[in-house]
């Protein structure tokens, strides 16, 4: 276990986050970086949604310890949350569901078809 990570999570070591620091080092070494820093929410809201195409995401056990760290850090430093925002998404549900689903099946069907074109 990383001592710098452990001393970040304070009282919440127990959400250690193994898997990333596993899996994803280059993203735990930046989380260990970027912790107590205005950047870090930023950080986290491009790891729960990333706006990058053709990513497949994390697996379910890395995105329950991102999300488990997203909500420990905004415990911790809510001085760095956005005033009236969850995140600098907005709120999301508000969204239009609708309309991402089908954005979402149209990228998939793209990304199908360029795959199978090569």
């Amino acid at each position: 276990m990383n001592q710098k990570m452990l001393e970040h999570l304070g009282e919440h070591a127990d959400k250690y986050p193994s898997n990333l620091e596993q899996k994803y080092p280059h993203v735990f070494q930046k989380m260990i970086e970027l912790w107590g820093t205005l950047d870090m929410r930023s950080y986290f809201d491009e790891l729960i949604m990333s706006n990058r195409p053709n990513r497949l995401g994390f697996p379910p056990e890395v995105v329950t310890e991102i999300w488990a760290l997203s909500k420990i850090y905004s415990t911790l430093h809510p001085e760095h949350e956005p005033p009236e925002t969850i995140s600098t998404f907005g709120d999301i549900w508000s969204a239009d569901i609708d309309a991402a689903r089908d954005t979402w099946k149209s990228e998939a069907a793209e990304k199908k078809a360029n795959d199978n074109s090569q």
